[in-house]
């Protein structure tokens, strides 16, 4: 069975851009499962709907639970794996002897439900994280700009993580938008009279990345221009 997991980011990148609609014809296409765990339904839905700026967007992803196009994924051994990335990602990177707390306890769930679940792919859109799993030398520089300290690297709880994420595939909301995108499911965004205004679908694509990235998602400016040229 096709797995894919999912963080909340991605989920929340494409809510407030009123794009989850199409989680719908991608799962059909996928032809598998969209999984989240008990830490992201929290934060997407338990929490936003004690509140009151999120509360419909809450909704709406517990309308799509409802429909089965995501399942909740919930058990002791994701939890418990979960907490160990989680310590052991929060003790890799030491600024001014304070260890950096640099990731989440939803998003290590997500990863922790991957790689047990042997899934295909998480869905990923946190810069900081993906960095980590990606290139993890890159993200000390990067802290290093963004504390402008000196950043120390524990090479052997990084050589762990590492280990325990070295078969992980991740994806972000961008490229779930592109594939939506080739399977011309944005066209109505650009459609009248059941005619596609071409000059408008030439920057439907770059227009719709964007968004994405303004809300979070982690792409540069350069590597949408790469994506729309390519899509072209």
């Amino acid at each position: 069975m096709k797995i894919l997991v999912f963080d909340t980011g991605p989920i929340i990148s494409l809510s407030v851009n009123a794009l989850l609609w199409i989680l719908y014809p991608l799962k059909k296409k996928f032809n598998g499962k969209f999984l989240i765990t008990s830490g992201v339904r929290k934060e997407l839905i338990d929490i936003p709907l004690k509140g009151k700026k999120y509360k419909f967007e809450a909704l709406r992803v517990q309308d799509m639970i409802n429909e089965k196009i995501f399942e909740i994924i919930t058990n002791k051994e994701i939890e418990k794996k979960g907490g160990q990335l989680m310590h052991l990602a929060n003790s890799c990177f030491t600024a001014r002897n304070t260890n950096l707390k640099i990731v989440q306890e939803a998003e290590m769930q997500s990863l922790a439900a991957a790689i047990l679940m042997n899934a295909d792919a998480v869905v990923l859109d946190e810069r900081t994280t993906r960095t980590l799993i990606e290139d993890p030398e890159a993200l000390e520089k990067l802290l290093e700009h963004k504390l402008n300290a000196d950043v120390v690297v524990n090479q052997r709880n990084l050589k762990k993580f590492k280990q325990e994420v070295k078969n992980v595939n991740v994806i972000r909301s961008v490229e779930l938008v592109t594939i939506a995108y080739k399977m011309r499911l944005l066209n109505k965004y650009v459609t009248a009279n059941h005619r596609v205004n071409v000059k408008m679908r030439n920057i439907l694509l770059y227009s719709a990345l964007w968004a994405l990235k303004l809300y979070g998602c982690a792409i540069s400016g350069k590597e949408i221009d790469e994506i729309v040229h390519l899509e072209r």
